[in-house]
């Protein structure tokens, strides 16, 4: 596996996994325990890059969506066949479409091997139609073992994240509940 779309509902703890799964790489890079169940199988990455946050600024002219690409060009042009990158939102802040369309790209970049690739790319995104990587993908390589699916577990009876990934299944955003829930007008 070369890429993993995480998805799931707003506040379900997506950038949560990303973030214990690059905290967990650089533990184990620096021999420092894992805090995980036995056994704990971690790839030797070579470096770690994450797109985590928002970048914008004014006093740079970068909107949420250049900055993202700004930072995303950076690390790829670090990364290598061996590094984990991490990339939150991804497509994000952008039209729909052309935001989805990109990220399937990104993610087919990212899954060649050398310099511009990586040993692993995890992403979160709303976009539902990365999920569709698991089974076509331009790389040319076997779809069923180049990408997969995973969502965060949420409790949509109390809106609350129980921090679990579930491996395989792609997950469900629940704007609707959570608007209502937060007491958004039905109109």
């Amino acid at each position: 596996t070369k890429g993993v779309v995480i998805t799931g509902p707003n506040t379900g703890g997506k950038t949560a996994s990303l973030k214990a799964l690059g905290l967990a790489v650089c533990m184990a890079k620096c021999g420092i325990p894992v805090p995980a169940e036995a056994p704990v199988k971690i790839p030797c990455f070579d470096a770690v890059y994450a797109d985590i946050g928002d970048e914008q600024s004014l006093s740079a002219s970068l909107s949420t969506f250049s900055g993202h690409l700004k930072r995303i060009e950076g690390l790829r042009q670090e990364s290598t066949g061996k590094s984990l990158v991490l990339l939150d939102e991804l497509g994000t802040g952008t039209d729909a479409i052309d935001g989805a369309a990109l990220g399937i790209a990104l993610m087919n970049t990212f899954a060649r091997d050398g310099p511009g690739g990586s040993g692993l790319t995890l992403v979160s995104t709303h976009h539902s139609v990365l999920t569709s990587l698991k089974y076509e993908n331009a790389s040319g390589r076997d779809a069923n073992n180049l990408f997969e699916n995973a969502s965060v577990e949420f409790d949509e009876v109390n809106l609350q994240p129980t921090y679990k990934l579930i491996w395989g299944v792609p997950g469900r955003s629940c704007a609707l509940n959570i608007a209502e829930r937060l007491n958004v007008d039905a109109d």
